[in-house]
């Protein structure tokens, strides 16, 4: 079967799946919920009661961790009208009553039910008083993938100061086990936060957010997201790629004509740059009101990641998917059902990182921001980001459509090919957890790393480590330090 007549295979069988996800709330527990109302960890602050009611939260709140109401002094306007009072979280709104809350007057400050999902009939919820209030379900509303919200830079030590591995002889072997277990579970722990995202974005949405914050690095991830859920992809088919450029720089506020500081005549008369300020004048956003201003993004660090270059790349990956960045990428990620071994798989994710890897044309070649050079014709998008792209996007998104299609050899091949997905170049907590557990003796390369070892140490910090749960260890448990009995 050629490529041609795989990808009309593929096409009609990708599809959008009509039926609603329901999140398994056997994974979700009320202090996930009070951190995710706490962080405010929304797309729109513009949100929706399930009786429709607008919803504007201007101050979440002081976290009350006594008896008594979750939040306490939250400032909410209600259809316009200012209320200040105490917010009440839950997993499920039918809990409201199951804590007997309506019996309690300890609750009559209550001006807002918070619940992860609504899982009752009652649109408002009644206090003991009588009153009602309205029910905010915050599960349509959350932004980002909620694994985020258990990050934790707290360091990684017990109460006298020393991690328990800390210059202990290692079982390579058996650490290398228990980092990959832990690392399948970062991935499937990906995709079941990308499946909550699911009950509001389609595919195509949700890949392209993805991306987006993928692109931004830990500067300007968030913003990236915001442009994305701003400016839908559906919006850009069917446009060339300086008219998707023109949008989504108009919408980002960084064209030079909405920047704070005017940029010299020479800058902004060149034809480029006056190509793209007439498409966007041409747009219809431009006839919106502003969404993100220059104050939004970071211009610190290397010029390469400015989010300037970012937005060129994304305006160049959108056009060449043609209106489908799933068909983009599927069936590619489809070899992997066949593929058995590491060689045939590793051809796989060469074929992936090179659909992502972006080479500047045009003005993006010598300019890393509206007039400013220091690029040396740099790529948009390099190995090592289109990498992490895959590992952290692109495989676990199409791994949740393999589960919608009920695909388990999909599954499966995906699984594979996650397995030897080549490393990252690093970050501050691959860092940490080299210095903490290897030594010159025993170094990390011993390991072999792949994404799938290093998204276990990932896992291994953020849910041990950072908690100081070394009673837990799974390094201790499953016996990869030698007793120094002997």
């Amino acid at each position: 079967m050629d490529d041609r007549v795989e990808v009309e295979r593929l096409s009609k069988l990708f599809r959008e799946i009509d039926e609603t996800y329901s999140p398994d709330l056997d994974k979700i527990d009320e202090a996930f919920v009070q951190k995710l109302w706490h962080e405010q960890r929304f797309f729109d602050t513009n949100m929706a009661s399930i009786d429709r009611r607008a919803i504007r939260v201007l101050k979440p709140g002081i976290w009350n961790h006594n008896e008594g109401p979750d939040f306490m002094h939250a400032e909410v306007e209600i259809n316009g009208k200012l209320h200040v009072g105490d917010v009440e979280i839950h997993v499920q709104s039918s809990e409201w009553y199951a804590h007997k809350h309506h019996l309690n007057s300890r609750y009559n400050r209550v001006i807002l039910h918070a619940v992860f999902f609504n899982d009752d009939f009652n649109l408002r919820t009644r206090l003991q008083n009588n009153k009602r209030v309205p029910t905010l379900e915050l599960l349509k509303w959350i932004a980002v993938d909620t694994g985020d919200l258990h990050d934790d830079t707290r360091d990684a030590t017990t109460a006298d100061g020393l991690c328990r591995v800390t210059g202990k002889q290692l079982n390579i072997e058996v650490l290398k086990g228990v980092f990959e277990s832990l690392g399948r579970e970062r991935f499937l722990e990906k995709t079941e936060s990308m499946r909550l995202l699911r009950t509001r974005l389609d595919f195509e949405q949700l890949l392209y957010e993805g991306i987006m914050e993928a692109l931004g690095y830990e500067r300007n991830s968030k913003a990236l997201r915001e442009l994305a859920q701003h400016v839908p992809l559906s919006d850009l088919d069917q446009k060339s790629e300086l008219e998707i450029q023109a949008i989504l720089f108009g919408v980002a506020g960084l064209l030079p004509s909405q920047r704070e500081k005017p940029l010299p005549p020479e800058v902004t008369a060149d034809p480029s740059v006056t190509a793209l300020e007439a498409l966007w004048r041409g747009s219809e956003y431009a006839e919106l009101p502003s969404r993100m201003t220059e104050a939004r993004w970071s211009f610190t660090g290397r010029p390469l990641n400015y989010p300037t270059r970012r937005i060129a790349a994304i305006s160049q990956l959108i056009h060449r998917s043609q209106g489908s960045l799933m068909m983009y990428f599927l069936p590619t990620c489809e070899k992997a059902v066949a593929a058995d071994t590491r060689t045939s798989l590793r051809a796989i994710e060469k074929e992936l990182t090179n659909l992502l890897m972006i080479e500047p044309i045009g003005y993006w070649e010598k300019h890393a921001n509206f007039g400013t050079g220091g690029t040396q014709n740099a790529g948009l998008i390099g190995k090592p980001r289109a990498i992490d792209i895959i590992v952290n996007k692109v495989l676990p998104v199409a791994y949740v459509w393999a589960i919608e299609a009920n695909s388990q050899k999909l599954q499966d091949g995906l699984l594979r090919l996650y397995s030897v997905a080549s490393k990252s170049t690093g970050n501050q907590i691959i860092r940490k957890i080299d210095k903490q557990i290897f030594t010159e003796a025993q170094q990390m390369r011993l390991l072999k790393p792949t994404a799938k070892i290093e998204q276990g140490m990932i896992r291994l910090y953020k849910n041990y480590c950072a908690d100081r749960l070394c009673d837990l260890c799974p390094i201790l448990e499953h016996d990869a330090v030698f007793s120094e009995e002997g």
